[in-house]
């Protein structure tokens, strides 16, 4: 059913980027004033497409359905915005769901120009961008850039704005949520086993990695904006640490269960996939022997944007 609500009036000075996530459905305006970027609306649906994924890889009818259906709306924001000012994109669960075509061919329909399904790798570079763009130090050395998404995780190594290594893993928030917290009991055996599987994917990708000496890690999700939240609720420096990741795995098996997640700073519609999404980032930072990571203010979207605007 479309949604009808009143939506702003958008013109010629707008630019707009819809990311199609695995987790949530992101929409993005924004118009140039004085060579500066002014960020005008952000709509954001939780459709967890990826929980729609059964195991012959296939989306449900559900979640087929939850997607267009954010889709009606988000159309209703673009309808006056120039097409060419335009950039929608679909990321890990559309490229691995295999009646994906089910989904585009309505939703391109629904929407002012066809959706892109970006590679894992063009997301990666893309994800690079945007983090470099919006970077306080620009200038910095070299950086390791991660992601987790609800369906993959990008891990890239860039300096300035070139991204030097990139790739896309098959691991994230939501598919783990689905394999190791189904019953949405948080054990450590459940916890054990999502970050020993995570670990096993990661693995392969550590040396190439390593070698490349970065000086900074930044992260660009919501896994990392939930923990940053929580530590600055309680007025420490958002920046993530193994021993915090650790604190934090203590205090989520003390709830004993996702529906009884309550910790201060946490939103609440963050917490059914922190738990899988802190256990990636534990065994990201056990292989990749990060210290410390801080968190990064652009990602997909913002690089979508900055390939889009004049420069």
């Amino acid at each position: 059913m479309k949604q009808s609500i009143n939506i702003p009036q958008y013109d010629n000075n707008h630019h707009a980027v819809v990311d199609l996530g695995s987790n949530s459905f992101h929409l993005l305006i924004v118009r140039l004033q004085d060579n500066n970027v002014v960020v005008v609306n952000k709509v954001k649906e939780k459709v967890r497409l990826a929980a729609g994924l059964n195991e012959q890889c296939e989306l449900s009818m559900a979640a087929i359905n939850n997607g267009l259906n954010c889709l009606h709306l988000f159309a209703q924001h673009l309808a006056s915005i120039p097409v060419s000012q335009i950039r929608i994109v679909a990321t890990a669960t559309l490229r691995i769901a295999k009646n994906r075509d089910e989904f585009l061919t309505q939703a391109n329909k629904i929407l002012p120009l066809n959706i892109n399904l970006l590679s894992g790798e063009q997301e990666a570079h893309t994800i690079y961008r945007g983090v470099a763009h919006t970077c306080k130090n620009k200038l910095v050395q070299k950086r390791l850039v991660i992601d987790i998404g609800g369906a993959s995780t990008e891990l890239i190594i860039g300096e300035g704005f070139n991204a030097l290594k990139a790739v896309s893993l098959n691991l994230g928030c939501v598919s783990f949520k689905e394999r190791f917290f189904t019953d949405g009991e948080l054990t450590p055996e459940n916890f054990n086993a999502a970050i020993s599987a995570a670990t096993a994917i990661v693995k392969p990708i550590c040396t190439d990695f390593i070698h490349l000496n970065w000086q900074s890690v930044v992260g660009s999700s919501g896994t990392m904006r939930a923990i940053a939240e929580i530590l600055a609720f309680h007025q420490r420096p958002e920046i993530i640490t193994a021993d915090f990741l650790q604190q934090l795995q203590a205090e989520l098996i003390k709830c004993k269960s996702i529906d009884n997640i309550c910790l201060a700073g946490l939103r609440v519609d963050r917490a059914p996939v922190l738990a899988s999404g802190l256990s990636i980032l534990i065994a990201l930072f056990n292989c990749l022997s990060i210290k410390e990571l801080k968190l990064s203010e652009g990602a997909l979207r913002e690089g979508l944007l900055y390939e889009m605007l004049p420069h």
